[in-house]
C-alpha cells in the first residue's frame, strides 16, 4: 500500500474518531438540554398542584379534562387521570420526585409532588405532572442523523486531504524511487541517484544509497576484472601445465613399456617425479595467485609486518641453509593486511632472491630484507634484473634465467595489488636485484 494511501486512511479513521466521539458529547448534552427544558416546564406546573388536588375530582366530570396537559391526582386509592396521556397505562406506582416511564412508544417524564390539607384539613394527595419525551428524542434523533452525515463528509474530506498532503510528503521518496529504477540495466560506474530531492530525511538515504552504489560498484568492477584475468589465466595455466604433463605420460610409458633395464626405468620414474612435482608447485601457486585476484577485506586485521617477514625469512632459511638471509627493521611496523597473503608474497619474494640472485662466480647468496613501515625491500648480491625484463618479470608464466612456475612475483604483485600497493624491481646496493613490495590500507585499495 503506498504511503500517501496509508495517510489518507489514517486521516479518514482519525477524523472518523474524533468526530464520532465529538458528535456523541454533543448530542448527549443537546438531548440533556431538551430534557432539561421539559423540566422546567413540570416544576413551573407544579405551582398549580394545590388547584388541581382541589378541583380534580370535578375536572374530571367536565369536558375541560381531555384539553389540559397530562396529569395524575392520587387521594387515598383514587386515581384521577386528566389531560394529554398515553395511550398504554402508565406505571401504577406513584411516589414523590422525578422519573421517566415508556408507554405508547414514547418516553415520558413524570414529576409528583405532595399537597396537603387540600381541599380539606388533613386531606393529602400526590399530585402527578405528566409531559411526553417524543419530540426531544425525535429532535436528538434528527441531530443524530445529522451528525452522522457531518461527520462521514468530513472523514471524507480529511482522507483526501491526508492522501493529498501524503503525496506531496511522499514526492521525495517517489522520485528516488524512480532514480533506482534506472539503475536496473545501467553500467556499474553510473550506478547513482541524485542528492538533493527537497527532504532532509531522503537525502540522508540517497547519501547513503550512493555511498553503498559507490563500493558496490567498484567490488562489481573489481570482481569482473578479476574474473577477466582468471579466464586468461585458466587458458594460460592450461598451456604452461600441458607440457609437464605430457612429459610425466610419455616417461611413465616409456617405464611401463618393459624395453628399457631398471637403471634407465629409475632414470624415466625420476623425470616423471621431477614434472609431477613441478605441476604440483604450479597448481599450488596457481590457487596461491586464485586467492590474491579475490582477496576479500574481511580478511585484513592489524598486523605486525616486521613478524611476517621474520616468519617467513625463517622458513626460505631452512630451505637454503647454505645462503645467508637477514632481516632488519624500523618500528613502528603495525599495518592493516591480509597475514597470509603477505607472508606468501614475502616468502616469494626472499626464495626467488635465493634461487636466481645467487653470485655468477659461485659465491655464497647473500639476501637482506628490511623493513620499514609499509614497506619490504629484498636485496641480494647476484647478477641482477636487467631494466627491460623488469616489468616483464612482474607478469604469469614470465621467467628468467633458470626454471621455475613463472608465478612467485607475480602474486607478490597481486598482494601488493589487493592491498593497493605495487611490487617494483630495480638495483640492490648488494651488487644484484633489489625487489621493493610496498602495502596500503585496504580502504586506499584499487582494482
Amino acid at each position: 500500500m503506498r504511503l500517501a494511501t496509508r495517510t489518507g486512511l489514517a486521516s479518514f479513521v482519525s477524523a472518523s474518531i474524533v468526530l464520532l466521539a465529538v458528535g456523541a458529547l454533543f448530542r448527549g448534552q443537546f438531548a440533556n438540554i431538551l430534557q432539561e427544558r421539559v423540566d422546567a416546564q413540570l416544576r413551573d406546573r407544579a405551582k398549580t398542584a394545590p388547584i388541581l388536588a382541589a378541583v380534580a375530582g370535578r375536572l374530571a366530570q367536565s369536558e375541560l379534562r381531555t384539553s389540559l396537559e397530562g396529569a395524575r391526582v392520587r387521594s387515598g386509592t383514587e386515581t384521577i387521570s386528566l389531560g394529554l396521556l398515553p395511550a398504554d397505562p402508565l406505571p401504577d406506582q406513584i411516589v414523590p420526585g422525578w422519573s421517566t416511564a415508556q408507554a405508547s412508544g414514547d418516553r415520558w417524564r413524570l414529576y409528583t409532588v405532595a399537597v396537603v390539607d387540600v381541599p380539606d384539613p388533613g386531606d393529602r394527595a400526590l399530585v402527578q405532572l405528566v409531559a411526553p419525551l417524543g419530540d426531544v428524542d425525535a429532535r436528538a434523533a434528527e441531530l443524530r442523523r445529522r451528525v452522522l452525515i457531518v461527520m462521514g463528509l468530513t472523514s471524507l474530506a480529511a482522507g483526501l486531504v491526508g492522501y493529498l498532503l501524503g503525496s506531496m510528503a511522499t514526492r521525495p521518496l517517489t522520485a528516488l524511487r524512480r532514480d533506482t529504477e534506472r539503475i536496473e540495466d545501467a553500467e556499474p560506474r553510473t550506478w547513482k541517484v541524485g542528492s538533493r530531492y527537497g527532504s532532509v530525511e531522503v537525502d540522508a538515504v540517497a547519501a547513503t544509497l550512493n555511498e553503498n552504489l559507490e563500493r558496490l560498484a567498484d567490488e562489481t568492477h573489481r570482481r569482473g576484472a578479476a574474473l577477466d584475468a582468471a579466464r586468461a589465466f585458466a587458458a594460460a595455466a592450461t598451456h604452461e601445465l600441458r607440457t609437464p604433463l605430457q612429459g610425466a605420460l610419455i616417461n611413465l610409458d616409456i617405464a611401463r613399456s618393459g624395453r628399457i633395464d631398471e637403471t634407465d626405468r629409475a632414470e624415466v620414474l625420476g623425470l616423471a617425479d621431477e614434472q609431477l612435482q613441478r605441476m604440483a608447485a604450479s597448481l599450488s601457486a596457481v590457487r596461491a595467485l586464485a586467492d590474491s585476484e579475490f582477496a576479500d577485506q574481511s580478511w585484513f586485521h592489524e598486523v605486525d609486518l616486521a613478524d611476517i617477514a621474520d616468519a617467513a625469512v625463517a622458513d626460505e632459511r631452512r630451505r637454503a641453509p647454505n645462503a645467508i638471509v637477514e632481516i632488519e627493521s624500523t618500528p613502528p611496523n603495525t599495518v592493516i593486511a591480509w597475514r597470509d597473503g603477505v607472508t606468501l608474497a614475502i616468502a616469494n619474494i626472499v626464495r626467488n632472491a635465493l634461487i636466481h640472485g645467487a653470485p655468477a662466480d659461485g659465491g655464497v647468496p647473500r639476501v637482506v630484507v628490511s623493513v620499514a613501515g609499509t614497506t619490504v625491500i629484498v636485496d641480494d648480491n647476484g647478477p641482477g634484473v636487467p631494466e627491460a625484463d623488469r616489468q616483464r618479470l612482474l607478469e604469469r608464466f614470465e621467467r628468467g634465467a633458470g626454471s621455475g612456475s613463472g608465478l612467485g612475483l607475480a602474486i607478490a604483485q597481486q598482494v601488493a595489488i589487493a592491498h593497493g600497493g605495487a611490487v617494483t624491481i630495480g638495483e640492490s646496493t648488494l651488487g644484484g636485484a633489489r625487489v621493493v613490495l610496498t602495502l596500503a590500507q585496504p580502504d586506499q585499495s584499487s582494482s
